[in-house]
C-alpha cells in the first residue's frame, strides 16, 4: 500500500521539527504530533548542553541532569492566545532522537516517548483545575505539592510514580510532566530523575512573546525549488530529491483521513531508492504551485505515484501533495499528503 511507502519514507515539526494535529474533518488530515501545542511561529531554543536552562518567553528555569538537553525538534512556542509553549526535555542525542522520529497514530511514540515536557499557557483555571482535567483516566491520584515555594498539585499514576508538578503564577499555570511511552521506561528517566527535575523549576518573569513571523511569499525561489523536485523524480534520483529535503528534524508524511508519521531524511531516501528499485515513478507538476496546504507548509504542487512492487505486495498508485517551506532563509519540501483528493 502506499501508506507502507510513506510509512518507511515520509514524515513533523517547525522548520522540521513536530507540528500540532489539525482537527479530524472529511477533508482534513490528521498528522503525528510529539505536543499538543499550535505550530510555533519561532523555534525553540538551540539544544542546550547540561545544566541550568532557562527560556525566558515561556518564564520559567530548569536544571538538566548531565547528558539531558532540550529538544530542538520536539520543543516550540505557540502564536497562540492561551497556549505560550512547550520545552521537551530529553536524554537522548540528537543523532538518537532523529533517527527514531515520531511514529503515526495516537499517543506519544518514538523520540517523544519517556522525555519531560514543560509547557506554560495562559488560564483562568486553578493548577489542581488543569491537574485534573490533564491527569484524568491514569488511574493515579492528585495531592497538594509545591513547586519553587508556591502551591501546587502532584500528579500519581496508579502505581505511586510521579506523573507531574502543576503550579500558577501571574495569570499562568505551568506543567511539568512525564511522557510516557509504549516501551519499557528507561533508566535515564527513574522516578527519582524526574522529581529532581521537576523540583529544580524555579519560574521567572516571563519575557514578551515574539511577534509572528510574516508569511512566506512566493517568488522565483519556490519556483525554483518546485522545478528541482520535478527534475530529480523525473531522473528517478534519490540523491537528488534528498538535497531538497528539509535538513532538520524530520520530514511529516501524512494520509487522507488517517495519521502521518515522522522520519529522517536519510530514511526516506533510504525507503525511495527501495521504492525506485521495485518500479516506483513518480511526476511532479511544477505549476501551478499552491497556497493554503493541509500539511505543515506554505506551499504545494501536486505529484502522481505510480504503483510498485510485486504481488501480493504491490503498492497502489496515489496523488500527493508535496508541500514546501522556508527554513533559515531556503526552501526545502518539508511534508507531503498521501492519497489526497483532486
Amino acid at each position: 500500500m502506499m501508506r507502507t511507502l510513506a510509512a518507511v519514507l515520509l514524515v513533523g515539526m517547525l522548520s522540521g521539527c513536530a507540528s500540532s494535529p489539525p482537527a479530524a474533518s472529511p477533508s482534513a488530515v490528521v498528522v503525528a504530533s510529539p505536543t499538543s501545542t499550535p505550530v510555533a511561529t519561532t523555534i525553540a531554543p538551540s539544544p542546550t548542553p547540561s545544566g541550568r536552562h532557562v527560556n525566558a518567553v515561556l518564564g520559567y528555569a530548569v536544571t538538566l541532569p548531565p547528558q539531558w538537553r532540550v529538544s530542538e525538534c520536539l520543543s516550540s512556542l505557540s502564536p497562540g492566545p492561551e497556549f505560550v509553549g512547550a520545552d521537551v526535555l530529553t536524554w537522548r542525542t540528537a543523532a538518537e532522537e532523529l533517527d527514531l522520529g515520531v511514529s503515526g497514530g495516537t499517543g506519544p511514540t518514538g523520540a517523544f516517548s519517556w522525555v519531560v515536557m514543560i509547557e506554560a499557557q495562559i488560564t483562568a483555571q486553578t493548577a489542581m483545575e488543569l491537574a485534573t482535567t490533564r491527569a484524568g483516566g491514569t488511574g493515579g491520584r492528585l495531592e497538594p505539592a509545591t513547586l519553587d515555594g508556591r502551591p501546587a498539585v502532584r500528579a500519581f499514576d496508579g502505581s505511586a510514580n510521579s506523573l507531574g508538578y502543576y503550579v500558577a503564577s501571574a495569570g499562568r499555570v505551568y506543567s511539568v510532566t512525564l511522557v510516557p511511552g509504549n516501551d519499557p521506561r528507561p533508566p535515564q528517566l527513574a522516578t527519582t530523575t524526574f522529581d529532581a527535575i521537576a523540583r529544580s523549576v524555579t519560574l521567572v518573569a516571563p519575557a514578551a512573546r515574539p511577534a509572528s513571523t510574516p508569511a512566506p511569499i512566493m517568488g522565483p525561489a519556490v519556483e525554483a525549488l518546485a522545478d528541482a523536485v520535478a527534475a530529480a523524480f523525473a531522473a528517478s534520483d534519490a540523491d537528488r530529491v534528498r538535497d531538497l529535503i528539509t535538513p532538520k528534524c524530520w520530514i511529516t508524511a501524512g494520509y487522507w483521513q488517517s495519521e502521518g508519521t515522522s522520519t529522517s531524511r536519510d530514511k526516506f531516501v533510504a525507503g525511495l531508492r527501495t521504492a525506485f528499485a521495485q518500479g516506483l515513478k513518480v511526476t511532479v507538476e511544477p505549476r501551478p504551485i499552491r497556497t493554503a496546504p493541509l500539511m505543515r507548509g506554505s506551499f504545494w504542487v501536486w505529484s502522481t505515484w505510480s504503483s510498485y512492487g510485486l504481488p501480493p505486495r504491490v503498492t497502489p498508485p496515489s496523488n500527493v501533495q508535496i508541500v514546501f517551506d522556508q527554513i533559515d532563509g531556503r526552501w526545502y519540501w518539508v511534508s507531503s499528503l498521501f492519497n489526497a483528493e483532486r
